[in-house]
């Protein structure tokens, strides 16, 4: 079954949506699904993360437990683990159209029973699916569209002959000792590329070139998002150098989740290690 919207905020704000915690867990409750992310870590969910649910079907409960097997800028997909049914895929693909993004929502499942099953299934699941598709889409739409507001911090992944460049924050107190992208709030009047480019300046003294978008927008405390840009170094020589913090490093794919990230750049691991792989 498949269900289409178009959303009025850029595909890594709609992805960073998708991908919300929150919203996973509270955007169907008025159909009265309750979900649960099992053992959450971040405030987005990543690949690995399970999701349990329990929802009525002609006032019988089911329950469900899928797992995230991907979660990228422009696709959330799940399967089942365990559950009644033989089969459950679910899968949101986006493609951008202009300033906006078109969100295509797929369910596909398969029924235990047969014959029998799939005569329940046109009575008992359909209608239930196609509602709670339509809802979990205006959920999506609401939150991407509130954050598509929101002032950027950019953040830049800067890949050289396979590696990414982190660098270890100095202070404050709480964040002292942890790793991070170098990047910094877009400024009144600038772009995000330059935003970019004029961060890596001052907090390394180098010069980049944005070079694209990495992942998903993620939702920060403070009432921002933060947007990678994937980046190169101007000259590619140069060197870094830790000019606002304690330490720059140029770290392996295999690497990089292992190190003690900021939270927000955590949830981002998996795809700088795309990222990193495919250079």
């Amino acid at each position: 079954m498949r269900t289409t919207a178009l959303i009025d905020a850029p595909l890594p704000t709609v992805g960073g949506a998708l991908r919300d915690i929150p919203l996973a867990e509270h955007g169907l409750a008025e159909l009265g699904v309750r979900a649960r992310v099992v053992g959450k870590a971040s405030a987005l969910l990543v690949p690995g993360d399970e999701l349990s649910f329990r929802m009525p079907v002609l006032g019988v409960p089911v329950s469900l437990r899928t797992r995230i097997v991907r979660a990228d800028a422009d696709a959330l997909t799940s399967v089942l683990v365990a559950g009644p049914l033989r089969e459950l895929r679910h899968e949101a693909v986006l493609a951008a159209v202009g300033d906006r993004t078109l969100i295509t929502d797929s369910v596909h499942w398969k029924t235990p029973l047969g014959g029998p099953g799939r005569l329940a299934d046109v009575a008992l699941l359909r209608r239930k699916v196609l509602a709670v598709q339509a809802q979990r889409v205006r959920a999506v739409r609401e939150l991407a569209e509130s954050w598509a507001g929101r002032k950027v911090v950019v953040g830049a992944a800067i890949v050289r002959s396979g590696l990414l460049l982190a660098q270890q924050r100095r202070y404050p107190a709480d964040h002292a000792g942890r790793w991070e992208l170098p990047g910094g709030r877009v400024e009144p009047g600038e772009g995000e590329r330059e935003a970019v480019v004029r961060e890596c300046k001052e907090e390394l003294d180098v010069e980049v070139r944005p070079t694209g978008r990495v992942g998903t927008d993620v939702p920060l405390s403070n009432g921002m998002i933060l947007r990678i840009h994937s980046a190169e170094l101007v000259e590619a020589a140069a060197v870094p150098k830790a000019v606002e913090h304690h330490d720059v490093r140029w770290v392996k794919a295999a690497d990089l989740p292992a190190l003690d990230w900021l939270d927000a750049d955590r949830v981002l691991v998996h795809s700088l290690r795309e990222l990193v792989d495919k250079s």
